[in-house]
């Protein structure tokens, strides 16, 4: 009799296993989504090569990361921007270490600010980890990924 109890509790244990990492799958996927959903992308991404004129308001200047960016490829930046792997982001960062959604620069007062969007990696100014939206100034070298982006702003 003793046997048949401890099968049953193993049985038990084992649904109780399996509908635990069901759970946890669920949930990941929900926090995906709604971090994704927070995100209200404009048109389209903004790109412009590094012989190109920089636009009034800044740019960003890939100093650093993988093959897929260039070094000195420049995106310009103006009021808004969402930096990810995701095609409707503005500045689409082709690398598997950045989020589809990672992080948004904006525009406020005439100055620039870094916000995280609940990325998995984390986003770095200055090789610096930061946890809530940071202010930002000409020279900052933003770390999304494996991927080192310098702003540049224009007086």
């Amino acid at each position: 009799m003793s046997l048949e109890w401890t099968l049953l509790a193993l049985r038990l244990l084992a649904v109780a296993v399996l509908y635990a990492f069901l759970a946890i799958a669920i949930y990941v996927i929900w926090r995906d989504l709604r971090t994704a959903a927070r995100v209200q992308p404009q048109s389209t991404q903004v790109f412009a090569s590094a012989d190109q004129p920089a636009v009034p308001a800044g740019r960003l200047r890939v100093v650093g990361g993988q093959a897929a960016l260039q070094t000195g490829d420049v995106f310009a930046l103006q009021g808004h921007a969402t930096l990810g792997r995701a095609p409707d982001n503005h500045i689409v960062l082709p690398d598997t270490f950045v989020s589809s959604y990672h992080a948004r620069l904006d525009l406020r007062e005439d100055e620039w600010w870094l916000t995280d969007l609940g990325s998995r990696n984390g986003t770095r100014l200055n090789d610096v980890p930061i946890t809530k939206s940071a202010p930002l100034v000409s020279g900052d070298v933003i770390g999304i990924g494996q991927v080192e982006l310098k702003l540049e702003i224009e007086d």
